[in-house]
């Protein structure tokens, strides 16, 4: 094989190369291109219903509310309405409802004078934290009863490393 007809790419310009010879010559520029083809009518985006199904009622009167539109992409029929939860969880009762609880677990744990005792003191708040944080969420504000979950969560949690890190000495804090 020869590499007489071979340029390499570094140096353009030193003819063409002996594999191209026989190649057709390039288009003169865009506008030699044919024209596109006309594209065909598209199909219609929504279902339309047959004469004998009653058309569907305006959403003002779905007892719902709001009413989302449909993407277009699938039609799954009439739109549906937006549900929103009515007493939405904010950021300040659920604040108040950890700083609250976590004042409690921390009283709790400084009536105990040693360890056996913080625990069970520990676990018995945590109990009646959670205890009020059902009846809240059943019956007052869920963002104070989520804070009062999490923080009594949290105080449990760290007796529960108290226990085992006792227990890994040798020492069963709970009986």
């Amino acid at each position: 094989m020869s590499e007489a007809g071979w340029t390499a790419p570094d140096q353009p310009g030193r003819g063409t190369p002996s594999y191209a010879s026989d190649w057709p010559a390039p288009p003169a520029g865009p506008g030699s291109l044919p024209p596109a083809p006309a594209s065909p009518p598209r199909p219609p985006t929504r279902i339309t219903l047959p004469p004998h199904i009653p058309p569907v009622p305006p959403p003002a009167t779905w007892s719902g509310g709001a009413v989302r539109a449909t993407s277009g992409l699938i039609s799954s029929g009439p739109p549906r309405p937006i549900f929103r939860e009515p007493l939405p969880v904010r950021l300040g009762p659920l604040a108040a409802g950890a700083a609250s609880a976590a004042l409690w677990m921390l009283l709790f744990g400084l009536l105990a004078t040693t360890a056996r005792g913080y625990v069970w003191l520990t676990f018995g708040a945590g109990v009646a934290a959670w205890l009020s944080a059902a009846v809240l969420s059943r019956f007052g504000d869920r963002g104070v009863a989520v804070g009062i979950a999490v923080s009594a969560a949290i105080g449990v949690a760290v007796a529960g490393i108290v226990v085992t890190v006792r227990w890994i000495g040798g020492n069963w804090l709970l009986w």
